[in-house]
């Protein structure tokens, strides 16, 4: 049984019908990922730092470093593991980006062939597809404009794309296949290791989804058995591949340090007045739903998916962009759209018709799905005539900085560029060999270029007010680890400068050996051997 845009069912018990859903998501996923890595180039307009973080992360595993053993960071070991994976499958840096990215996409193309074609009707199942599949593959922060082309911040958009699709589980199969609650409990494990391990509040959020699920009595064993294979995953891969259970050590370290609330209450108030249409747009589906149908457990959803994707977004740098809202709106819609299937008098006494909420879900979704669909189409156009210039940075082959109509982010760009040339000569100037470099205020991007060994033991991210590892109070001996080699970068500001904090330290344990207009480069005569691996910070 099919149902088209109006809600009229059709009949249809052919196999075909069943397959032609499923096969639709794995069209548009399919070729999604071909136009993000087929070109095998990167195009960037904005935020080449956080490009060259990526190539950072690579270096240090191409290195053979252990993330969050060798190096502390804020994320999760997925996180690192995706660029440098994307790096062995292409064999360049401008190709490994939109390879990693490509094979999150084919993964959850699977993924939602499933779910939302066991749970949606067929128009709803595919607009959603669409929907977390070009969030996925579209190299644009969310909220930017199209031609705002970037990688950075990649992992939020995988993290926000796979917890909206796990949500949508909370819809009751309404044409359950083969073995579905096994399919159910394996989709569900992978998405929420995947989110467990991009970064951790997208796998709290993940978790407790999963043990909310268990209070449906109809639908518990798929949580269950999820929660089972995702407690076996971690114990092995704690003990297998990272090492002494690391990656929980340190979430649990920052947990007990920072505690759960993000960005505190005045951002919490600020990104929801950023956020306030979605939120309204969604308490009208949800009131037309609860209007007729008075239910605790869609109540609790609804507010799972408001206020829990308000937390997440509390802990990301974006402000617009609650993706968890729209996966609400699904269900919501969805069980609306039931509810008149059911009951033929609530559809006549309600104020809206299922074309009405078809429509209106559309709206919710289509200016999300038509900002990434254009992001990827002119990133995929820009990569293919190879639009921009090239940074002219040995190693870094494959990556185009390109001023699409964005003048602004690309002189912006565009000196960061020539900050990181000058750097890379005060460093060509150095007489001694370089074992172990550390950058403080920047991008460690130079030992990518250069072919060096990051030092062991620091933090990966040490730019100033941008990642929450917080900097400003780290040691410094924590901040360098193993570095015997260290550049300085220097502010205008004198306040936002970090020789203030560390310049004395530098001087009292390194020989100042260069000097320029951004940098300073300071040698360590005898290094230190690296510090001794850690389970946590």
């Amino acid at each position: 049984m099919s149902e088209s845009l109006t809600g009229t069912k059709t009949f249809g018990t052919s196999r075909w019908h069943r397959l032609s859903p499923a096969m639709s998501i794995l069209l548009i996923g399919f070729l999604l990922a071909a136009l993000l890595a087929t070109p095998g180039v990167t195009v960037t307009t904005k935020s080449l730092d956080q490009l060259f973080l990526a190539f950072d992360w690579i270096q240090r595993l191409l290195k053979g470093q252990v993330p969050l053993t060798d190096f502390h960071g804020s994320l999760g070991p997925l996180a690192y593991l995706l660029p440098a994976l994307g790096y062995r499958l292409t064999g360049s840096f401008g190709g490994a980006m939109p390879a990693a990215l490509a094979l999150v996409v084919v993964l959850m193309t699977i993924v939602s062939s499933h779910v939302l074609v066991s749970r949606l009707r067929p128009y709803l199942a595919i607009v959603f597809a669409a929907f977390v599949l070009l969030i996925l593959s579209a190299p644009v922060k969310l909220g930017e404009p199209v031609t705002a082309l970037s990688f950075g911040l990649y992992h939020d958009r995988i993290g926000w794309a796979v917890i909206a699709l796990l949500f949508v589980m909370y819809l009751r199969p309404n044409h359950p296949l083969g073995w579905q609650t096994v399919l159910d409990a394996i989709s569900a494990a992978i998405m929420t290791l995947v989110l467990v391990y991009i970064r951790a509040p997208y796998g709290l959020l993940a978790l407790a989804f999963l043990i909310f699920m268990l209070t449906d009595k109809r639908q518990c064993l798929w949580p269950a058995a999820a929660l089972f294979l995702v407690i076996v995953a971690i114990v092995a891969a704690e003990t297998t591949f990272i090492g002494s259970f690391a990656y929980v050590s340190e979430v649990w370290h920052r947990i007990k340090s920072d505690g759960l609330a993000g960005g505190g209450w005045p951002d919490l108030l600020d990104k929801g007045l950023g956020n306030l249409t979605d939120l309204l747009l969604l308490s009208v589906l949800a009131s037309l739903m609860l209007w007729r149908k008075r239910s605790l457990r869609d109540l609790v959803f609804v507010l799972l998916c408001a206020v829990g994707g308000l937390w997440l977004l509390s802990h990301n740098l974006q402000r617009w962009g609650i993706i968890t809202v729209h996966a609400g709106a699904l269900v919501m819609t969805e069980l609306l759209l039931r509810r008149m299937d059911e009951d033929p008098r609530y559809r006549e006494r309600s104020v809206v018709n299922p074309a009405g909420v078809n429509l209106f879900f559309l709206a919710f979704v289509l200016p999300t799905i038509l900002q990434c669909g254009m992001a990827l189409a002119l990133h995929a156009g820009a990569a293919v005539a190879k639009a921009g210039q090239s940074l002219a940075l040995p190693r870094v082959d494959g990556v185009q900085l390109a001023d699409l109509w964005t003048t602004g982010d690309f002189r912006a760009a565009a000196f960061y560029l020539d900050m990181v040339q000058e750097g890379r000569s005060l460093l060509d100037g150095l007489q001694e060999p370089i074992k172990n470099l550390s950058v403080l205020g920047s991008v460690n991007v130079f030992s990518t270029v250069l072919d060096l060994e990051p030092a062991q033991g620091g933090i990966a991210d040490v730019r100033w007010d941008f990642a929450d590892q917080g900097p400003k109070t780290a040691a410094p001996a924590e901040l360098l680890g193993s570095a015997d080699t260290v550049l300085l970068r220097k502010f205008e500001d004198p306040a936002d400068d970090l020789r203030q904090l560390y310049l004395p330290y530098l001087q009292q344990n390194y020989l100042q050996a260069g000097e320029s207009q951004n940098w300073m480069l300071f040698h360590r005569q005898q290094p230190v051997s690296g510090p001794p691996r850690q389970t946590s910070p």
